[in-house]
């Protein structure tokens, strides 16, 4: 009898420390869950803010594996980074604004400054996307494009 007490006890103290971490994991994911928000950052004077997500994210006239075709095909090898090996992937980061023009071009990732230079020569050739949209509205965004420099 008093071993099944010392039981139902352990059990009740047991719930009442396991409780309040349920009750503060489930409010968590809860406060996590279902919202999805739109996120934008600091822009110039003047201009639109661009978004990072929108209901409708821009696209480029064929997709993505037609975009990365593209800057492949018109990427040339700087001669200087051939003559010293240099490979790597270049992250580009670059704005396509409300007519579907791309501009605000800018290296996140670098390798080194001619495949750099490369990198933004390529982007700055694109032709227009299809724009993002937010609430039935056409708007900027910010959209991140890698392209790998590789010696055969």
């Amino acid at each position: 009898m008093k071993t099944q007490k010392t039981n139902n006890q352990k059990a009740n103290l047991k719930a009442i420390t396991i409780l309040p971490v349920i009750l503060m994991v489930l409010s968590v994911l809860i406060s996590c869950s279902v919202s999805k928000k739109t996120v934008k950052t600091s822009s110039r004077p003047g201009e639109e803010e661009p978004y990072v997500v929108v209901e409708e994210m821009p696209m480029f006239p064929g997709g993505d594996s037609t975009l990365l075709a593209y800057i492949a095909q018109n990427t040339h090898y700087p001669e200087k980074a051939k003559l010293n090996q240099i490979e790597g992937k270049v992250i580009v980061r670059f704005c396509v604004n409300a007519t579907g023009n791309v501009d605000r071009i800018s290296i996140l990732k670098g390798v080194n400054a001619e495949l750099d230079a490369e990198a933004s020569r390529v982007v700055a050739t694109l032709p227009s996307f299809k724009p993002g949209r937010q609430s039935r509205k056409d708007v900027p965004v910010w959209y991140m494009v890698p392209i790998a420099f590789a010696l055969k």
